[in-house]
């Protein structure tokens, strides 16, 4: 059975490392345009995803929001490896805020994770780009896997979700 990949990778629009800058439902300053609409856009494609995702060694990419998919797979699972610590949904938001601001490697510097997969920038603009583009993308998705993780108790977060924190997406271990 093969992964899932996004019903968006044959969206045009801007490209960044490799990655499409596709428009999401959020209030987050960032390079993505906003998103007119009740339709999915790529965070919520991610979480959709994540739990038949995360069981895969490898993933094919088909396309640049495949590239975004693995990125918020991987983002996804060092939220909840991050959230086992947490109790109740103070808490855990007050992670999600930390873990959404903190620094984190580009591609091609070391400790990216995602070695070959997402491409290296090409110039400084390219950098900064993707640099603004994955704090977006980050920043969002902690506000929704927040609301997700408390959906049914604001005491703990959901086990259904936290039962994956010990997966490891493509083998790779995030902190």
């Amino acid at each position: 059975m093969p992964a899932y990949h996004s019903t968006l990778n044959d969206d045009g629009g801007n490209v960044v490392c490799g990655m499409s800058v596709l428009p999401l439902k959020t209030s987050v300053k960032g390079p993505a345009p906003r998103a007119s609409g009740s339709d999915e856009d790529i965070i919520d494609e991610a979480i959709k995803f994540f739990r038949a995702n995360v069981l895969f060694a490898s993933y094919v990419i088909e396309g640049p929001a495949d590239r975004v998919i693995i990125f918020l797979t991987l983002f996804i699972s060092q939220i909840l490896k991050r959230m086992e610590k947490a109790g109740n949904k103070q808490s855990g938001a007050k992670i999600m805020f930390d873990l959404s601001k903190e620094k984190f490697p580009l591609p091609g510097e070391s400790g990216w994770p995602l070695g070959g997969h997402i491409p290296a920038p090409k110039g400084r603009d390219e950098e900064d780009k993707c640099r603004n583009y994955m704090k977006q993308l980050r920043e969002e998705c902690c506000n929704r896997m927040l609301d997700r993780l408390y959906a049914h108790s604001e005491a703990a977060p959901d086990k259904f979700w936290m039962g994956f924190s010990k997966r490891k997406f493509m083998n790779i271990l995030v902190r």
